[in-house]
């Protein structure tokens, strides 16, 4: 059987690229994994094949994950409160309250580029198991670090970039050490790639993503007094070699550290850039046939893997096709299908030092109750850190990961494992469901006796018992009138989420069996 076409539209881009509207030579680099999707691989190039791609049960069951952006942008660690740290990068070039922050701090671009950072990027206090062991702390099921961010260095052993950890900054392979400790802790393990973007990321281009956009000046000056500095901040425009490289550096992740879980970052649509049509056909591409690769590599390792598919302003691939992700997601209904909602614990990703010195992240409060309303809706949560430079996870992060490590600790039947019910909740309480047993999560401890509406849902004979989690003392409980009435004993702390355990007589029906 031969590779499956490409979908209609395909040649007409072609004829733009063979045209002159995308070109560029060929490149060297390998492309790692299945160059043609053929009849003995279970995934073929095609969105309806990936669409078969089952979501696994550790993903379902887990609920609760860390994500990590950490690279030489921690070093400066800034943003003005509107773009996220991690793009720092990019905007000390274009913006002026960058600029002038970095003018103030660093010095004049002309004497001081991104690429300076990096020397200072040392990860001296870095410590694998440490951080492992945080996260295991907190209750996490799963870690997801950044591999490549947009500023296009690589943080892991690479073959195919000069610029990347093991040979600069810190000199260490921190994709491969953090998995083998994150993995000795029974965590899975994910990697995140964002190169998608990188091309256009030191240009005029950026969120308008041309096919061919122009370099900052002051970047081709830097370029000029530093020539190997032009395979850091390049290529400047997207042709198929970029591509192929961007493909290759993935694949070359999956190869050499199996993760459990392909992070994607972003794919532009052409609905959204009509002028540019090829942008968006050598991404879908390229996307299609290395998470395809990446699937079918998993069927030779023997594990269930998945991956994600981006919103930004509409779902980059076909609905089916990934687990639905986006910053601060947040939905309003149960999802039939799996979700992910990320997010930082103030606004940027990225060490930001200004949110750090005000301690101004989310309490651990406001991220327990992200948590539970994400859980109750059929998502996952998974909450970033960004360490400092030199590897440390700032105290104030610790906090809160160990925090939500002991709400856990009380809470998690309630969490791990869990399927949505047939309502999310009401006000105030979140509802999740494991077998025969309702978890009704109170956010706020109720001042009075509390009354939970459940005339449509359970009826007196079908609750057996009702007890807090973490206390041992009776409830008592009653049915009236449709209304589940709950009276406790004692004041517990009204600053954290308490959870009833409502036990039936009954397997407790989803909204939808596409929930189970």
């Amino acid at each position: 059987m031969k590779p499956l076409k490409l979908i209609a539209g395909a040649v007409v881009v072609s004829s733009l690229i063979l045209s002159g509207a995308c070109t560029g030579k060929e490149s060297d680099t390998p492309v790692i994994g299945n160059k043609e999707s053929s009849s003995d691989k279970t995934y073929l190039y095609d969105w309806e094949s990936l669409k078969q791609a089952p979501v696994p049960d550790w993903f379902r069951d887990a609920k609760f994950g860390i994500f990590i952006h950490w690279g030489p942008y921690s070093v400066p660690g800034w943003s003005d409160g509107e773009d996220y740290s991690e793009w720092y990068s990019t905007r000390m070039y274009r913006k002026p309250a960058f600029i002038e922050h970095h003018q103030r701090n660093w010095g004049e671009l002309s004497d001081f580029g991104y690429k300076e950072f990096i020397p200072m990027f040392k990860g001296e206090k870095f410590n694998p198991d440490e951080w492992a062991s945080l996260f295991k702390a907190a209750g996490a099921k799963y870690v997801i670090p950044t591999g490549e961010h947009h500023d296009g260095f690589v943080m892991w052993d690479t073959d195919l970039s000069p610029w990347n950890s093991v040979a600069m900054g810190p000199k260490l392979d921190f994709i491969g050490s953090l998995g083998k400790a994150v993995r000795a802790q029974e965590l899975k393990y994910g990697v995140s790639y964002h190169r998608e973007r990188h091309w256009g990321f030191y240009t005029d281009s950026l969120n308008t993503y041309k096919e061919s956009p122009e370099p900052l000046p002051q970047i081709l000056a830097e370029i000029e007094a530093t020539p190997k500095a032009a395979s850091l901040y390049g290529p400047f425009k997207l042709t198929e070699a970029f591509m192929q490289d961007y493909k290759a550096r993935f694949l070359e992740i999956a190869e050499k550290y199996r993760p459990d879980f392909l992070w994607i970052d972003d794919s532009p649509a052409n609905s959204l850039f009509p002028d540019a049509p090829a942008v968006s056909w050598f991404i879908n591409k390229y996307h299609l046939e290395m998470i395809a690769d990446y699937l079918n590599m998993a069927e030779e390792w023997g594990k269930p893997v998945y991956f994600n598919n981006k919103r930004w302003k509409r779902s980059n691939y076909p609905a089916g096709a990934g687990v639905d992700e986006k910053d601060y997601l947040r939905i309003d209904a149960i999802s039939k299908t799996p979700w992910h909602s990320s997010g930082g614990m103030d606004h940027s990703y990225g060490y930001d030092r200004s949110e750090d010195a005000v301690d101004s992240y989310k309490s651990v409060e406001q991220l327990v109750e992200t948590l539970v309303d994400v859980v109750s809706k059929n998502g996952n949560f998974l909450l970033d850190i960004g360490p400092k430079a030199d590897g440390a996870i700032p105290e104030n992060q610790k906090k809160r990961l160990l925090g939500i490590g002991e709400w856990l600790q009380v809470n998690g039947e309630a969490i791990y494992g869990t399927r949505p019910w047939v309502k999310f909740g009401e006000d105030g309480v979140r509802f999740t469901r494991k077998g025969d047993v309702l978890y009704a999560i109170l956010f706020d401890w109720p001042a009075k006796p509390l009354s939970i509406d459940f005339a449509r849902e359970l009826q007196a004979g079908d609750i057996v018992d009702v007890m807090l989690l973490g206390d041992k003392s009776e409830v008592a409980w009653r049915i009236v009138e449709g209304d589940l009435q709950v009276k406790f004993n004692a004041m517990a702390d009204p600053d954290h989420a308490h959870t009833l355990k409502i036990v039936t007589n009954q397997m407790l029906e989803p909204l939808s069996t596409d929930n189970d």
